[in-house]
């Protein structure tokens, strides 16, 4: 096979039409896993065991162990939480970043949590391409509306912000020892997103003057 084709899905044998069930359970299988033992100790006989089908029935559709999971993060990628339009900045981003937790908690840790993205380039590639570009999509907007409103200086660095956020959340597990949950939220929105009367107080914006 093609060195460049490793990492891609392999196409349905001509013949009988792939089954739908099959390739739900195996994406499943594949997050219950990925939650379970991480990217690391994952292997496409554990998935194949998992979802009850033959090794052969799984090596039809994708070619090995990235390609698999190149697709569980693009499945996991559309449910972002809606973006939340309270006319408040630290409330607008208090919602959405509770919201993120609790898909988290509700069954796409598995993808949240892979600490190994960063040395595997398709895999972070599919990343920023599908699940981060759609959280900062929503994160922009709230900065963004925030400076319209004028809660924030038209200057305001409105990538800055937007990852800052994420970038806790994704690094608390690492540095801390434990999940990041609804009290660093608010910890992060009284840092750095706080609201004082009509006025909004951005950390970052405020130190960098």
């Amino acid at each position: 096979m093609p060195a460049e084709d490793e990492g891609r899905p392999r196409e349905a044998r001509r013949g009988r039409p792939r089954d739908p069930a099959v390739d739900e359970a195996i994406l499943s299988a594949t997050v219950e896993l990925l939650e379970e033992v991480g990217y690391a100790g994952l292997t496409m006989e554990q998935v194949a065991a998992r979802a009850g089908v033959g090794k052969a029935s799984l090596y039809l559709r994708w070619a090995g162990k990235v390609a698999l999971v190149t697709d569980v993060i693009r499945q996991q990628s559309g449910g972002a939480p809606l973006v939340p339009d309270t006319g408040s900045l630290g409330e607008d981003m208090r919602l959405f970043l509770r919201s993120l937790l609790r898909a988290r908690q509700a069954g796409r840790r598995a993808v949240y949590a892979l600490s190994e993205i960063a040395t595997e380039p398709e895999l972070a590639e599919t990343w920023r391409a599908t699940t981060a570009a759609t959280m900062l999509s929503g994160l922009r907007t709230i900065v963004g509306r925030a400076v319209e409103r004028g809660e924030l200086p038209a200057d305001t660095d409105v990538e800055l912000l937007s990852v800052l956020p994420l970038a806790m959340l994704r690094s608390w597990q690492l540095t801390q020892g434990h999940r990041p949950d609804q009290s660093l939220v608010d910890r992060v929105i009284k840092q750095f997103y706080r609201s004082e009367g009509t006025a909004t107080t951005v950390g970052v914006a405020h130190t960098a003057r």
